[in-house]
């Protein structure tokens, strides 16, 4: 089997997929940081747009399956002590579930 050769050009958002990120920068970094940010956005391009408070599922579902993939590879690559590594994906666990309810419930 050939290996893949990393690139050493891969940008920020790529190495954050394949979990090649620390995991603070993952957990903390991208999932909350950019997170919260990028809720911002999307709330201003909603409500801008004059679109309905459901259209903001289309940009969250794939922003929280991204930011789920990354962290949890970049907890599965962890050198630290498991607590963090087992902390984080339960973290992102209870996120998904919240999202799911808020989602479904419409709470």
């Amino acid at each position: 089997m050939v290996k893949k050769r990393k690139s050493k050009n891969e940008n920020f958002f790529v190495r954050f997929w394949n979990g090649e990120l620390s995991l603070p920068m993952s957990y903390w970094g991208v999932g909350v940081g950019i997170g919260i940010l990028f809720g911002f956005i999307i709330v201003a391009f909603v409500i801008a747009a004059g679109l309905s408070d459901d259209a903001m599922w289309g940009f969250i579902i794939p922003f929280q399956i991204y930011t789920v993939v990354g962290i949890w590879r970049s907890a599965n690559k962890y050198k630290g002590s498991k607590f963090w590594a087992i902390l984080a994906k339960i973290a992102v666990v209870f996120g998904v579930f919240s999202n799911l309810a808020s989602l479904l419930l419409g709470v």
